[in-house]
């Protein structure tokens, strides 16, 4: 009599152990697979982390700019050198004057739309001594930034990992392709005999 739930003697049960015909490389596939799905699991959680460290550097430098950088007004001194089919968002060198915020007046090249023209106003950024600057960094773009670096990294480690698993899997079936093979010309010979 059988217990319920209990497999009959009869019936094959799954190998609990190592069987005649596994070897090592199963072994090193199977841990390669719960390495890779540890990764995956994994990832999602160090993303986190590390995005919450790339915002927070990203929102820093932000608003380190915010506090180095001042808005102010330049005029242009000279038309803008751009070929007449110049897209009208690109931006080309231009010569200009304005004054820092110390009260100096600064003179230098400023990026404009190419269809600007002498004594047009400029709105640029410049830092505390004058010098043109790049706008700071708004919350919208540190949050696009964080993103990108974020997601970038994360798609790449897990492409990597799934590529090393790949690699991994392919290397040891040629592995256990050429030990089959040599197995077979020792043993095949004795078989090929028997046969009438």
């Amino acid at each position: 009599m059988t217990l319920p739930g209990r497999p009959a003697r009869g019936l094959p049960r799954p190998a609990a152990g190592p069987g005649r015909l596994r070897r090592p490389s199963h072994t090193v596939e199977r841990v390669s697979r719960v390495v890779l799905l540890l990764v995956v699991l994994l990832s999602v959680p160090a993303a986190l982390v590390a995005g919450t460290a790339v915002r927070s550097d990203l929102a820093a430098r932000a608003e380190r700019q915010a506090g180095e950088r001042t808005q102010a007004t330049a005029v242009a001194t000279a038309d803008a050198a751009a070929p007449a089919d110049a897209p009208p968002r690109t931006r080309v060198p231009v010569p200009a004057r304005w004054t820092s915020p110390d009260g100096v007046v600064v003179t230098g090249a400023v990026p404009a739309r190419p269809t600007t023209r002498a004594g047009d106003a400029l709105t640029i950024w410049t830092t505390s001594d004058g010098r043109p600057a790049d706008e700071p960094m708004t919350a919208a773009r540190v949050w696009r930034s964080t993103l990108v670096l974020v997601g970038v990294g994360w798609a790449g480690g897990l492409a990597a990992a799934v590529l090393l698993h790949v690699a991994l899997g392919r290397l040891l079936d040629r592995r256990r392709d050429r030990q089959w093979t040599r197995e077979w010309a020792r043993v095949e010979p004795g078989w090929s005999r028997r046969l009438p």
